[in-house]
């Protein structure tokens, strides 16, 4: 078996019921309404899901799909900031991967601000989300 050929799946092996995969996104705020631009290069990408990534239309919250499946596991999210200014807590924002349905393939990301008691912001232009999920097929 070759590893890290184009087109060649590794499956992972688990206690789960099904098969396992791991599936990534990456994207950048591309304005300060929530707009989301998928990096295609470091995502998985699938022909059953039109937009893996988009804004929601509510701030703070960005709406992701993946292919139906029978569970989902958070692996990784993180946000990275376009400038690490200690002194500017407006830069960053609380991460949180929230009403994952499996059966829909639909699960949210909401960010919350630092100094303004956790309320619902949209990330600062240019900063850059990624996403790590573990997605179980029966």
């Amino acid at each position: 078996m070759s590893l890290g050929l184009p087109g060649v799946e590794v499956p992972l092996q688990g206690k789960g019921r099904g098969s396992l995969n791991v599936w990534t996104l990456e994207w950048t705020y591309t304005g300060t309404a929530g707009e989301v631009l998928l990096d295609s290069d470091q995502s998985c990408v699938d022909p059953r899901v039109a937009t893996p990534v988009a804004d929601s239309g509510v701030a703070g919250i960005t709406t992701v799909r993946v292919p139906k499946c029978s569970r989902i596991w958070v692996l990784h999210a993180s946000l990275e900031v376009v400038t690490a200014d200690l002194s500017d807590p407006t830069d960053y924002r609380i991460m949180n991967v929230r009403d994952i349905v499996p059966s829909t393939g639909a699960l949210s990301v909401t960010f919350a601000e630092f100094e303004t008691n956790g309320a619902l912001t949209d990330p600062n232009t240019g900063a850059r989300a990624r996403l790590t999920l573990l997605l179980e097929y029966i």
